[in-house]
């Protein structure tokens, strides 16, 4: 027995006689899941019978092209895409104003009778820059002439994959077995945590999964779903620094151009700050827990309306500046079941070997993310006030 000469201190005492204050429960810092996981709760649930899943898009003809290099004021006009005109369209270059008819068609380079108009000299046209825009304003045939060939589209086809998603957790049954100071129990933390961390996963996937078919060595196919992000090709906004009212509208004006007239805008922090720099008049919260689990600031464009939530996972230099503009109606959560077996989240239990002295469980999900009609969807970028 030792002896102390002098007063008694805690930092002589036994320090099993002293008291430990832990408070009663674990304070997690993220204990709600739905502001998480926004876009794979809003997304429209169906199964699919295949880990490849796929639909058809199809579009009206294109009415747009542009020139691919320069052309002189008479003769053949060179163009990106030759397969949009047909004989006896009228295009007009919008830059010049200047109306020609398509004579012919030999990959991308058009045959044209120049200056096609009341007035001017036909046949003479004015010079064409590289990248001039040019837009097909309709068809006009001679009289009595006979049916020009017929030019179809063929629909386009878009896949994606199913992605295996596990999240396991282990404990000994010692510690299971034993008593905890604070409340939840080792155990139930960890079921509650993982479970967290799942649906994170599954959300990261879809926004910034890239779509991929893999063979890992000894194992079968390892598939990727391709998330929203890597589907958006078309309407693309680097706002490049502080974001204008007017830069915005010019985002809404394309993002708006195709689909519904209300979608979901996920937006970071720095994104949802910037908005709230415009009129008051064009924004309105309201309760919208029941499909996103928080309050949602609805802000009207003069082209649709936006369905504002922040989203807490575009966070960073890159995606802290990032806003998200989805559809809806074109995005989908496909998860992987027949009439016998559902792949959609489910815990299994006792997924340890049977001679292991301890339990392991884990989360497990095979779905993917559908979007379809790139077009609807819109990113806007590069938003730093």
């Amino acid at each position: 027995m030792a002896t102390v000469t002098g007063a008694m201190l805690t930092s002589n005492v036994l320090s099993d006689q002293l008291a430990i204050d832990l408070g009663d429960t674990i304070a997690l810092l993220e204990p709600d899941v739905n502001p998480l996981t926004l876009l794979s709760r809003a997304a429209d649930k169906r199964r699919t019978v295949a880990t490849t899943y796929s639909h058809l898009e199809d579009a009206r003809k294109a009415r747009f092209d542009a020139t691919s290099s320069t052309a002189t004021t008479t003769g053949t006009v060179p163009v990106v895409n030759g397969a949009y005109f047909t004989q006896w369209d009228l295009v007009q270059n919008t830059r010049t104003g200047e109306v020609f008819r398509v004579d012919s068609v030999a990959a991308n380079v058009i045959t044209a009778y120049r200056n096609a108009s009341a007035t001017g000299t036909p046949g003479t046209g004015t010079a064409m820059n590289s990248g001039d825009e040019l837009m097909i304003i309709g068809t006009s045939q001679p009289e009595n002439d006979l049916a020009k060939t017929p030019a179809s589209d063929i629909p386009v086809k878009v896949s994606n994959y199913t992605q295996i998603f596990r999240t396991p957790f282990q404990a000994s049954d010692t510690l299971r077995a034993s008593g905890f100071q604070v409340q939840p129990a080792e155990w139930n933390r960890q079921a509650k945590n993982k479970g967290i961390e799942h649906s994170i996963d599954i959300e990261s996937a879809f926004i910034w999964g890239k779509k991929a078919d893999l063979t890992p060595a000894t194992y079968g196919h390892q598939r990727q779903t391709g998330g929203i992000l890597s589907h958006i090709t078309t309407n693309q906004t680097d706002a490049g620094g502080d974001l204008s009212e007017a830069e915005f509208n010019a985002f809404c004006a394309t993002a708006f151009r195709y689909g519904s007239m209300r979608k979901l805008f996920l937006a970071s922090a720095t994104v949802v700050s910037a908005l709230t720099k415009f009129p008051a008049s064009k924004q309105q919260t309201t309760n919208n827990e029941t499909t996103y689990g928080m309050n949602v600031k609805t802000f009207t464009s003069p082209f649709g309306t936006l369905n504002m939530v922040y989203h807490r996972l575009l966070q960073g230099t890159k995606y802290g500046g990032y806003g998200i503009l989805a559809d809806m109606d074109n995005v989908a959560y496909r998860y992987l079941a027949n009439d016998e077996l559902s792949r959609d989240t489910k815990v299994l239990t006792n997924r340890q070997a049977p001679d292991r002295d301890g339990r392991m469980d884990e989360y497990l999900t095979e779905c993917g993310c559908q979007v379809k009609m790139q077009q609807t969807h819109a990113v806007l970028t590069g938003v730093t006030s």
